[in-house]
């Protein structure tokens, strides 16, 4: 389409005019949003691969794995893959001793750590071969974003966007750079719900078992969808619209299709998993090998066992306080002091990862939900009723969880609901109706939210 602009008074064009028209050019582009992906892509992959082996480890050379330092949940999951690949974890850390080539932490899905331990096989025992599956993913979920946003119906630079504030997003880009299971089970849920929102449900259901068999955190999209499709038929019925029943009665029919293909690929991968690497319970000496059913059940027990005490104090947190980024997690910190005359005058952070979201993310995740809801009931827009729905379908279970069960929850749980948020917010800053000087200044502020919270405090 030719772009054309009227010449101003006075027979010719500032400078500026012909600036923004040549930026207008670009940006029209179809190459231009591709480009900008790459960019965040390659943005992504650097902010999480530099100083791989912080926080701090053994002197170069550096040849005994004990030395490295393991951030967080990494204890459990990277030694369960070192196991995996029959390593004996160092005394001392969980797992030792258990039996090799078998997966100690029957608590979960055995296919993320899987993905550890080929990193561990591929790459060594040390901090590069632990993390760059997850690094991997991380770049998948970033580029099933994408995908979603256009399976949905967004234009390619909303799409970008989406993308862009994913990546600015701390708890997305810890979650990224260390060996938790996380990030595998967030990447494959994307994947999924492109697959299902272009209207391939059996390929939706498939991703969704590999999901699930990540961290069973992924069967959440099962009430995503669950509740998109009950929205859509409650909107059809009540506006008595027939071609908009029959809309719905039709994606009805494909979320049981999804929900069916999902239900026999998660028990079909299980199943496989645990002939080829039998999750193993140190505690009761059970060997799950070839019954789906009886590990289901296992993570099932494991789960409600869970349970906060009241009065306890630690790292667990109330999920109604994780919409005020209340309760962080230190995953690793290590900090330099200044002494004067034998006497500590100031300390500064070296390395601080923390389980916190950018605040300029999070602080606006409830009234873009509520815009996403009235966009989505009003007009139907696709990408708001799944950004809603995806807000709402895997937050819930941990509300209702925490205050009907006393479930323990943690604000890391939250790396599951982000992508929900990220759709709603840049959808609401990407409104014909907000100013442009309001997008371009919340672009600015999720900068400023990803350096103040950026890990490597050394780079900055």
């Amino acid at each position: 389409m030719a772009v054309e602009a009227a010449a101003p008074r006075g027979g010719g064009s500032s400078p500026f005019a012909a600036a923004a028209l040549r930026g207008r050019r670009i940006l029209a582009n179809r190459w231009a949003p591709r480009i900008a992906l790459c960019l965040v892509l390659i943005f992504s992959f650097g902010a999480k691969a530099i100083d791989l082996n912080q926080p701090p480890y053994c002197e170069s050379p550096c040849k005994a794995s004990s030395k490295h330092t393991l951030i967080f949940d990494e204890s459990y999951y990277v030694n369960a893959a070192r196991v995996i690949v029959g390593i004996n974890p160092p005394a001392g850390e969980p797992y030792h001793d258990t039996p090799l080539h078998d997966d100690p932490n029957a608590e979960h899905p055995q296919l993320a750590k899987l993905a550890i331990a080929a990193g561990i096989e591929i790459f060594g025992d040390d901090s590069t071969g632990w993390r760059a599956g997850s690094i991997l993913f991380s770049l998948i979920a970033l580029l099933a974003l994408y995908a979603l946003v256009r399976a949905c119906g967004g234009g390619p630079w909303l799409a970008v966007g989406a993308s862009a504030v994913m990546a600015l997003d701390n708890l997305m880009l810890v979650h990224g750079r260390i060996g938790t299971l996380d990030i595998y089970a967030v990447a494959m849920m994307l994947v999924s719900a492109a697959f299902y929102m272009r209207r391939r449900p059996l390929l939706a259901g498939l991703a969704l078992g590999v999901a699930a068999c990540m961290k069973e955190v992924a069967l959440a999209l099962l009430l995503v969808f669950a509740l998109m499709e009950a929205l859509q038929i409650a909107r059809a019925w009540l506006r008595q619209h027939e071609s908009l029943r029959q809309a719905a009665l039709a994606r009805g029919r494909q979320f049981g299709l999804f929900l069916l293909a999902g239900a026999l690929a998660t028990l079909g991968l299980l199943w496989l998993l645990d002939v080829l690497v039998p999750a193993y319970d140190p505690g009761t000496h059970t060997l799950y090998a070839g019954n789906p059913f009886s590990h289901l059940a296992h993570m099932y027990e494991y789960a409600q066992l869970l349970k906060s005490k009241p009065g306890e104090t630690g790292i667990a947190s109330d999920p109604l306080a994780w919409l005020l980024n209340e309760k962080p997690i230190n995953y690793a910190r290590v900090a330099v002091s200044t002494s004067v005359a034998g006497k500590v005058v100031a300390t500064h952070d070296t390395i601080r990862f923390e389980g916190v979201m950018n605040p300029f993310i999070i602080f606006l995740a409830i009234p873009a939900l509520c815009a996403a809801l009235a966009a989505a009931w009003k007009s139907g827009e696709r990408l708001a009723a799944l950004g809603a729905c995806w807000c709402l379908g895997t937050y819930l279970p941990y509300l209702f969880g925490s205050a009907v069960s006393g479930r323990i929850s943690y604000i890391y749980y939250m790396v599951t609901v982000m992508p929900g948020v990220y759709l709603v917010v840049t959808r609401f800053f990407a409104s014909k109706s907000m100013p442009r000087a309001a997008t371009v200044g919340w672009a600015i502020a999720l900068i400023y939210g990803f350096v103040h919270l950026y890990p490597i405090r050394t780079l900055l």
